[in-house]
């Protein structure tokens, strides 16, 4: 182990990227009408969010099953596939792109920490180099469940993961980037957070 290399930590929604990938990856697989249909009866479970009436996790779920419970794994592998491949870059900030890859370029240690389904993350950062953490979906029989694999990969969960993959003792400095209450506990890690700040 090196001692002395970076560690630069990424969430992924909103931080390097525009806008949530959930959203933009059922619009694209299913259409604006579709996602419209659905989100009907699951408004009051959306809207309750905000206020801490209904929990993050809870609404996640319901929205995977309401758009991938059921469907064969193979199906979802490709869906997941095909997003990475044909948009994710593009949802890139230009900023945050330019510190992606300063970060890979100078040979740092990079590890995108994400509360979305590692399944439409992993064939970008896998053809970055870099490393992932991320939710996993829940499999039975060969098909999605629409349920989370373990935690939802945010807040504490975050640094939990982070902390079973490797000792952020043996990493100096430590870069964090981050964009909501969710990536508090991963930006208390790092010598130089930056809360919203590639935008």
């Amino acid at each position: 182990m090196n001692q002395t290399q970076a560690l630069a930590l990424f969430d992924l929604d909103g931080t390097l990227t525009r806008r949530d990938t959930l959203s933009d990856l059922l619009i694209r697989q299913f259409g604006l009408r579709r996602c419209l249909a659905a989100g009907i009866p699951l408004a009051p479970l959306l809207l309750g969010v905000p206020g801490g009436l209904v929990s993050r996790d809870t609404a996640k779920t319901r929205v995977l099953k309401a758009f991938f419970g059921g469907m064969p794994e193979e199906e979802f592998l490709a869906v997941g596939e095909r997003y990475a491949r044909e948009h994710l870059e593009n949802l890139l900030r230009p900023q945050a792109r330019e510190r992606l890859h300063w970060h890979i370029g100078e040979g740092h240690r990079v590890i995108v920490i994400s509360a979305s389904v590692s399944d439409w993350i992993r064939p970008w950062t896998d053809r970055l180099g870099i490393e992932l953490l991320a939710s996993e979906a829940a499999r039975e029989n060969g098909r999605i469940t629409g349920e989370l694999a373990g935690a939802n990969c945010r807040g504490e969960e975050k640094v939990r993961r982070l902390r079973g993959l490797l000792d952020p003792g043996d990493y100096q400095p430590i870069y964090a980037y981050g964009d909501t209450d969710g990536d508090t506990a991963m930006l208390a890690l790092a010598d130089h957070p930056t809360y919203r700040g590639l935008r």
